[in-house]
């Protein structure tokens, strides 16, 4: 499934005038690299927006609640982190079976679909990655808005992550209208950006409650997935696309990025590069150099409002040149952290030949699982 958003941002008129909105930002899953992000976060999403926060979080004990984040959030829901994330998901259809009255049909034949979209649950063919908690995690921030009556108490909510650094100011909302779906222009893999999104009210279920579809009639979706390989964007696009709202989703201008402490040792699906201009890991280039670029365009809300960036090309942005003895010892540095990280995931020794064999270039061969995945991902995010 492939699907480009609408990037009319453009075409959107501002309204000072309009009724001021009343604005959640929640947060899904962790608040992984607060140490890097949390001052830009506070500075261009929460006071940008003058907006409330809200953690939907996986946590383990002990977990450090002396975080800005956590210190700054108006609401925080938990959820027991599992080593099978299987078992949540059960515990998620018990709950829902029993809100509507059903018998629990087996949602675990969708184990038998190919891609990443159910990564962390065990089965006789497990999927890499953890993609499986963002859907459950969606779910468990809707189930307390609506039981905690909360979602009549704001206009707009922005569903993104902890770990974005921004680089610009979060766009306002009077550039981007309400009946519409809002996501960073790339990174949509086959479908459509899930990692940072604003909607308002009126649709703000629907794109939260992916996980009902796949618990309370896991056969349809079977049927719709089975011939497809399927990752979490993918997943989200065919939600959307089921609920009628794939249309009115548009983009605006990528101006931050995913950003990974260099000392992390956390479970993480893309481990990115270590970046030296900027002492951390970037997970995603693309997010990056999109980032950087608008950053020399957009420094407030009045250039928002302006539109200089309208005509603006961030693809011609070029990085400056470095000296030779820059560059070697921007490629040392890369080399040290990535061997620091490889060292904490599992079969380093051989990630370790892996690395150095790619890196002075003698292989040109991936194995099987890195070739399939890849041909899945090949629509990068440089769209």
């Amino acid at each position: 499934m492939a699907f480009k958003p609408d990037n009319s941002l453009a075409a959107v008129g501002s309204d000072r005038d309009a009724k001021k909105e009343r604005v959640l930002v929640c947060m899904l899953a962790s608040t992984r690299a607060h140490e890097l992000t949390f001052p830009s976060i506070k500075r261009y999403v929460l006071d940008e927006l003058d907006a409330d926060l809200a953690l939907a979080l996986l946590i383990n004990e002990p977990y450090d609640r002396s975080n800005p984040l956590w210190q700054s959030a108006k609401y925080r829901w938990t959820y027991q982190d599992r080593a099978d994330f299987g078992e949540a998901y059960d515990e998620a259809q018990d709950w829902l079976c029993r809100k509507y009255n059903l018998a629990p049909p087996d949602w675990r034949i969708l184990l038998g679909t190919e891609g990443i979209w159910l990564g962390g649950i065990k089965s006789p063919h497990p999927q890499r990655s953890r993609a499986s908690i963002l859907p459950f995690c969606r779910w468990l921030l809707l189930r307390h808005l609506q039981g905690e009556n909360i979602l009549d108490r704001y206009d707009r909510f922005v569903i993104t992550r902890s770990d974005f650094v921004w680089l610009c100011p979060h766009p306002p909302l009077s550039l981007l209208d309400r009946d519409s779906i809002w996501v960073p222009d790339g990174e949509n893999w086959d479908g459509l950006n899930d990692r940072h999104l604003v909607v308002s009210r009126e649709h703000v279920v629907d794109c939260l409650n992916l996980i009902e579809g796949a618990l309370l009639r896991p056969a349809e979706l079977h049927d719709a997935m089975k011939d497809r390989w399927c990752n979490t964007e993918q997943f989200l696009a065919y939600h959307l696309e089921c609920k009628g709202l794939l249309p009115r989703v548009k983009s605006f201008p990528y101006v931050m990025y995913t950003a990974r402490p260099k000392h992390d040792k956390g479970p993480t699906w893309m481990w990115g590069y270590y970046e030296p201009t900027v002492g951390h890991f970037i997970k995603y280039p693309y997010e990056f150099r999109m980032a950087c670029a608008y950053a020399s365009v957009i420094h407030s809300r009045e250039d928002w409002e302006r539109k200089g960036w309208i005509t603006f090309d961030p693809t011609a942005v070029k990085t400056p040149p470095s000296s030779l003895w820059g560059r070697i010892r921007y490629w040392c540095v890369r080399v040290f952290y990535r061997c620091v990280t490889e060292w904490h995931r599992p079969d380093h020794f051989r990630r370790y030949i892996h690395f150095f064999v790619r890196s002075i270039g003698l292989s040109k061969s991936r194995s099987s699982a890195d070739v399939k995945i890849s041909r899945k991902l090949s629509k990068s995010s440089d769209q």
